[in-house]
């Protein structure tokens, strides 16, 4: 489509952009729309598509130029970014649409960018990443967990009194001055001696009392991280144990290890094996973030440019959104009163400022390298996005393939190889201390050839 584009610098982050559909254009497409609505506009007065063209445009003329309005801005509006070579970082702000008395169409935008910058030095950088090593201790800690989750409980007949590792059942009242304190009370509560889970004082207290047995004691609380009911004060706990019960924990063997997993060990070994393999893999992640927190640590602290506010703040709103889907998605309750709190949007739009300038640095590192994802990778994403949102391969190729969710997952992809680029390329350290060492002739600035 014909149109004449013109650009104003309003920031080195932000471009008004203006924008014309020449007068030939415009005629064109309201008499289109006049002739097609005066064949079935309904006038008293008048037969069907017996209307003058005066009485429609005097009728239905404001609700036309609405429309075609909508329709000038949405298919003009990506040839302009084109033309003016802008690629924008979050919606336009799109204003001042209007019919010129040339009769020409006219708009402006203004279109928030990635500001000039000169890349940091990226190459050779010193990173700290300790190997992916699994103790027989952990391996142990994760048998136990396993061993806990197949524990069973049994009512215990005899008398005896509570003891360390037994599942009481309680009946819990605070006093504060001799009243009770609603907030605190618990009817049935069942805890596992040793464990604290209500406090460790209750612990200690419960072991050595016997089932139907009352008992008090009291607990001084601190002025901070004490229940607001709590804090500084003085309160008395009376406490009846109801019921006692054991574990019985299974032993630790062939098939033991056949019982979890759906068979899938035969023998203890195997699933020993299989934890260390979990383990392995899961101390792999943590490195790998590890040395993806140093690289943009590095980065970030050498390189400054401007990022509009209006980017942080939508980047902010989506980081909002993306934990409530998270609770909503977990079946879990929370309070979303909570995400309008200045406190927590002002935490929100520094990790959003962050986040924006990470994406920006590491997609001029990828242009600089020529990074991209090849046909098989991109047909991944397609195939990853299908399958998490349970959604038909080829429907997500028809309706999503320009979506900002297939985009960001592109760009995702990208910086993994950005990442992968500078790690291999990196000098690995012994120790993170040294990875804070002036770096031996090494240049602040990038070379010429890495900078964009």
């Amino acid at each position: 489509m014909e149109i004449n584009v013109s650009l104003t610098d309003i920031s080195p982050s932000q471009k008004k952009l203006h924008v014309e559909v020449p007068e030939s254009r415009v005629s064109r497409e309201l008499d289109k729309r006049y002739r097609d609505l005066a064949k079935q506009a309904k006038v008293k007065g008048f037969r069907p598509g017996k209307v003058p063209m005066s009485i429609i445009k005097s009728y239905y003329g404001k609700t036309i130029q609405q429309e075609l309005s909508s329709q000038f801005i949405k298919d003009t509006f990506g040839d302009a970014l084109k033309e003016a070579d802008l690629k924008p970082l979050t919606q336009a702000d799109v204003s001042d649409s209007h019919f010129d008395d040339s009769g020409a169409f006219s708009y402006t935008a203004m279109v928030d960018v990635c500001p000039p910058f000169e890349l940091p030095a990226y190459k050779e950088i010193k990173l700290f990443k300790p190997a992916a090593e699994v103790s027989e201790e952990q391996i142990q800690a994760e048998l136990d967990k396993l061993l806990e989750g197949q524990a069973q409980l049994r009512s215990i007949e005899e008398e005896r009194p509570v003891r360390q590792g037994d599942v009481v059942t309680l009946d819990l009242t605070p006093y504060l001055d001799d009243k009770v304190l609603e907030a605190g009370k618990a009817e049935q509560f069942m805890t596992e001696v040793g464990k604290g889970d209500f406090h460790p004082d209750l612990d200690e207290q419960l072991v050595g009392h016997k089932p139907g047995e009352t008992f008090s004691f009291e607990r001084n609380y601190p002025d901070s991280g004490s229940p607001p009911e709590f804090a500084g004060k003085n309160v008395r706990f009376d406490v009846t144990v109801k019921e006692l019960k054991e574990k019985e924990v299974p032993e630790l063997n062939d098939e033991f290890a056949q019982s979890i997993g759906s068979g899938q060990f035969d023998t203890l070994d195997a699933l020993k094996e299989k934890i260390r393999e979990n383990l392995v893999a899961r101390a792999q992640q943590r490195n790998t973030q590890m040395v993806h927190d140093q690289i943009l640590s590095k980065l970030l602290s050498k390189v400054e440019f401007e990022v509009s506010p209006r980017v942080v703040e939508a980047e902010a709103e989506r980081i909002i959104d993306n934990l409530k889907m998270q609770f909503e998605s977990q079946g879990l309750k929370f309070d979303a009163t909570a995400f309008d709190k200045e406190e927590y949007k002002t935490g929100a739009r520094l990790q959003a400022e962050r986040d924006v300038r990470m994406r920006l640095v590491l997609g001029k590192i990828a242009e600089a390298e020529t990074i991209t994802l090849d046909a098989d990778e991109e047909e991944q994403v397609f195939k990853d996005i299908a399958s998490i949102y349970r959604v038909d391969l080829e429907k997500v190729k028809r309706e999503f393939a320009d979506s900002a969710l297939i985009e960001r997952e592109k760009e995702r992809r990208i910086e993994d190889k950005v990442f992968a680029l500078i790690e291999n390329q990196a000098v690995l350290v012994d120790t993170p201390e040294q990875t804070l060492e002036a770096q031996e002739g090494q240049a602040e600035a990038a070379p010429k050839d890495e900078q964009a």
